[in-house]
């Protein structure tokens, strides 16, 4: 009897265990949903300010054209008013004159002389003015039809696309010569409506491991992480046909029915995880990619390579960027569509997750310098700064002193930093809308943005003088950053 009790207490056991496996799927599964319907929302919305912003645009233009119609118009009566009242006046006058005369002869010559002239005046004297507006002063513009608008904004509510269902093991007697049992669960929240299945048939004479894909590369160069998720990205590096990708997690589980080559996994603060990847098909999964390791302690990013202007140089392990003294002639650079083309820098590779990131530059007093953020689309061909798509602090050194800047469209606020910081910490916060820059040896707050980013940012980095600058990410943010 105790070995009954024993066995049903094991079963319970194992379907417990099984159940809290689903649990983790389907934790991670809400967490990626979220992230895709925050990135849907967020695309909307932009989508919306953009088409607004069209319209007020188009609706100004309107104004402005119709103003200066009216503006054209009534000075053009107000010329012909003030010519009217000169010859008026002059007609007065005429007339005064010849009244005032006391000689006859006199009195006779001066009628004779302005006798054309007279019956001019007296023929303008007859003449009815009109003392109404060449113009309305309404505006008869119509207001912008934001009939497309509405129909963006009433569309932001519309069901998302549901996650892939994974199919069960297949049970036993589950198959006939004719007919196949096939089962399938959905570890989401997800609205479906219904289900397609498709199927192609199998030689039974194909070995088995023949359709299996090779296991993928994940590309440690193009991975980031924070302290509440990490963004992975592979390469397939299959000749055979691929479905779908498994994303295998030390200690939490796995992430499946992954379509593309890219994951974003939500995870705890402070922790390590060994990741690595698998490919799906038919015949299988492929064995295991090699692991990397990603840590949670802190933001943590790769430099941008492709947006690096042509005169920057990285160190091997990629934190490090250096501007030499040599110059080089233009046509000796080579610029591509993402790279900057006159000032000399490049973006960091942040992960798209909003929320808290830290990280610090390192520079020597001697170099001219700008780090901060921008939005990816920021213009390659201005200067870090001098737009309204980038917020840096500038270093720039002059004979008698180190002087700063904080800028953000050109304009920056008259501040004096009397300690160079060598160490220059950069504490980003989506939620609360603020980039502040600390003197991280000192602990010292410099200066504070505040700004709503309505899309992700990426680290900028530039260098206005031969030097070097060091990025380090990765660690833990101070107390005293996000205060």
């Amino acid at each position: 009897e105790i070995a009954s009790i024993r066995n049903q207490l094991q079963g319970k056991v194992a379907e417990m265990e099984n159940f809290a496996g689903h649990l983790e799927e389907i934790f991670l599964t809400v967490e990626e949903n979220f992230g895709r319907q925050e990135q849907h929302l967020e695309q909307h919305y932009n989508d919306v300010l953009q088409t607004l912003s069209q319209r007020y645009d188009d609706r100004e233009t309107g104004l402005q054209e119709e103003k200066k119609s009216k503006l054209e118009s009534l000075y053009k009566q107000l010329v012909a008013c003030g010519q009217a009242l000169d010859t008026s006046k002059e007609l007065i006058e005429t007339a005064q004159e010849v009244y005032r005369c006391q000689d006859e002869r006199l009195f006779l010559k001066v009628a004779q002389l302005g006798l054309l002239r007279d019956f001019f005046f007296l023929e303008f004297a007859k003449e009815d003015i009109d003392l109404s507006l060449s113009t309305s002063l309404e505006f008869s513009t119509p207001l912008a039809d934001l009939s497309d608008v509405k129909t963006m904004m009433d569309s932001i509510n519309v069901v998302p696309a549901p996650s892939a269902p994974v199919i069960n093991p297949q049970l036993p007697n589950s198959a006939t010569q004719t007919s196949l049992h096939v089962c399938w669960s959905l570890f989401s929240d997800d609205t479906v409506e219904y289900y397609e299945l498709y199927y192609r048939p199998v030689l039974e004479d194909t070995p088995a491991d023949s359709t299996l894909p090779s296991p993928p590369a994940i590309k440690q160069r193009e991975c980031s992480s924070c302290p509440e998720a990490a963004l992975i990205r592979w390469e397939s590096g299959n000749t055979n046909p691929v479905d779908s990708y498994i994303v295998e997690l030390s200690e939490t589980g796995t992430v499946v029915a992954v379509p593309t080559c890219q994951c974003l996994i939500q995870l705890q603060a402070g922790r390590q995880y060994l990741i690595s990847v698998r490919a799906v098909n038919i015949g299988g999964p492929s064995d295991r990619s090699d692991a990397i390791t990603i840590s949670t302690t802190g933001t943590f990013f790769y430099l941008l390579e492709d947006t690096a202007h042509p005169c920057l140089s990285m160190s091997e392990d990629g934190f490090t960027i250096f501007y030499g003294d040599e110059e080089l002639p233009i046509t000796a650079m080579a610029f591509e569509d993402n790279t900057f083309t006159r000032c000399v820098a490049i973006l960091g590779d942040l992960i798209p997750v909003r929320g808290r990131h830290y990280w610090e530059v390192e520079v020597d007093d001697e170099t001219e310098f700008r780090v901060g953020v921008a939005y990816e689309d920021t213009e390659r061909d201005g200067y870090l700064g001098a737009n309204g798509s980038s917020w840096c602090m500038r270093h720039i050194r002059t004979p008698s002193r180190h002087k700063y800047e904080f800028l953000h469209n050109g304009w920056s606020p008259d501040l004096r930093i009397t300690v160079h910081p060598v160490r220059i910490g950069v504490a980003l916060d989506y939620d609360r809308g603020t980039l502040s820059f600390f003197n991280a040896n000192l602990e010292q707050h410099l200066h504070t943005f505040h700004c709503r980013f309505h899309n992700y940012v990426h680290p900028c980095f530039s260098l206005d003088n031969p030097g070097a600058l060091t990025v380090h990410n990765g660690i833990q943010a101070p107390d005293y950053t996000f205060i």
